[in-house]
């Protein structure tokens, strides 16, 4: 495989060869067609998770380089290990995909109950083995290869993260109760894949904020009931005045974005944090009783989870992303569009 890989944390990536194993029990081998970048690259080629000011940053250990980025992968099915069609009997050689990057150790009760995303041992495509920045990707198990079906191209990749991430986060809000409002904070590429979600899905209401004017007009155009900006203090005044909003996901994860979803929710409600900007809050305990509020966080999502958003995605039920291809070898300019705050929607490398 011909990839581009972080070789040193902070600097360029690098042109690299891979030799590809042969393939054996139910693993995959896939042509990439396009591979999403996505805010954690950044933060994996910059070799850190910033914790915020109070904590000290997660280094991620040298041994993982030189490390071919790249998670959220779609391409053509080019050869199945000689026990893949027993495991996945959906999918044959020639088939586009959408490939779920989160694979667990298969054998730890957390990839037993189907959580195989939030295994310790995760050996995730492009975060700790070799993903999609490259023109072809060696899949551990054929059961991570889901069908694409007619999605646009890039779609079904992009699918298993943002989307993914929104989507899995959206259930953890959805039915608390029946045609109450919820509030969307941060309309970047995962916020605009939730906000898909929730218009396909949502009985209710569906506020949605960001600090960009350009992000909200994109928000009412894409299915939101309302928007507003979170900057402006009467905003968050009038949200609390409400005190009907049941749920709240924050996709930024940012101390003001979670204390506006805190401070907007009702009594009794329930607030997500998906996104990893960083940072900490001061959170008196006492609130959490005397609001009788639920806070708690979403890691991507389970393989049951991406099928499920995959065939709602099939059937037109959830809206594409929206998308801009860019050629592989400008992954380089795309990490640094993206750290720069350039993007609107999602970027797409074409091998």
């Amino acid at each position: 495989m011909h990839g581009q890989a972080v070789t040193a944390f902070g600097k360029p990536l690098e042109a690299i060869t891979v030799d590809l194993p042969a393939l054996k029990g139910a693993e995959a081998r896939v042509r990439v067609t396009g591979c999403g970048v996505c805010h954690s690259d950044v933060h994996i080629h910059d070799g850190k998770f910033d914790m915020g000011k109070d904590a000290p940053a997660v280094e991620l250990p040298t041994a993982l380089l030189p490390l071919i980025m790249g998670h959220e992968i779609e391409g053509v099915v080019e050869a199945l290990g000689p026990e893949a069609a027993q495991k996945n009997p959906h999918v044959k050689v020639g088939d586009r995909v959408a490939v779920f990057p989160w694979i667990g150790c298969q054998v730890c009760a957390a990839c037993v109950r189907g959580e195989q995303h939030l295994c310790a041992a995760n050996q995730g495509l492009g975060t700790r083995i070799h993903g999609g920045y490259a023109d072809t990707v060696h899949v551990p198990i054929a059961e991570a290869l889901i069908p694409c079906g007619n999605l646009p191209p890039g779609a079904g990749g992009v699918a298993m993260c943002s989307g993914l991430t929104a989507y899995a986060a959206y259930l953890k809000i959805a039915g608390m109760e029946k045609g109450a409002p919820i509030l969307l904070i941060g309309l970047g590429g995962v916020g605009l894949a939730g906000l898909a979600a929730a218009a396909a899905l949502h009985d209710g209401p569906i506020i949605a904020a960001d600090v960009s004017a350009s992000a909200r007009a994109t928000a009412l155009e894409r299915g939101a009931t309302e928007a507003v900006d979170p900057a402006d203090p009467k905003a968050l005044e009038a949200l609390m005045a409400r005190g009907d909003i049941v749920g709240a996901i924050d996709f930024v994860g940012a101390p003001a974005t979670l204390g506006f979803a805190i401070g907007a929710i009702r009594r009794g409600g329930r607030v997500v944090v998906v996104g990893l900007y960083g940072g900490a809050i001061p959170l008196p305990i006492p609130s959490l009783p005397f609001k009788a509020m639920s806070l708690m966080g979403s890691y991507v999502g389970s393989l049951k989870e991406a099928n499920d958003l995959m065939a709602l995605m099939r059937e037109g039920r959830i809206a594409p992303p929206l998308m801009h291809e860019r050629p592989l070898a400008e992954a380089n300019a795309a990490l640094d569009d993206l750290r720069g705050g350039q993007v609107v929607g999602r970027m797409v490398l074409r091998p």
